[in-house]
């Protein structure tokens, strides 16, 4: 512990760029936790949403979200 706190004061403007660094990478990693759990469940939210049993979809259309689709 003695050998820790000698390096910290030998160089502590590194010291404390680490630390700057790290809680900067820990704050990035939260947010792109935070953002991914957000896209989920608004992902989810949109398809739960109207309730539907079967959803029909017209041939060679990418989906009832991705584009629009018309069934005659």
């Amino acid at each position: 512990m003695n050998l820790a706190l000698k390096d910290i004061r030998h160089g502590l403007f590194r010291f404390v760029l680490t630390c700057f660094g790290l809680g900067l990478l820990m704050t990035v990693v939260l947010a792109m936790i935070g953002i991914y759990n957000g896209l989920v469940a608004d992902a989810l939210a949109v398809v739960e949403a109207p309730a539907a049993d079967v959803w029909v979809v017209e041939a060679g259309t990418k989906g009832p979200f991705a584009e629009a689709s018309s069934i005659p």
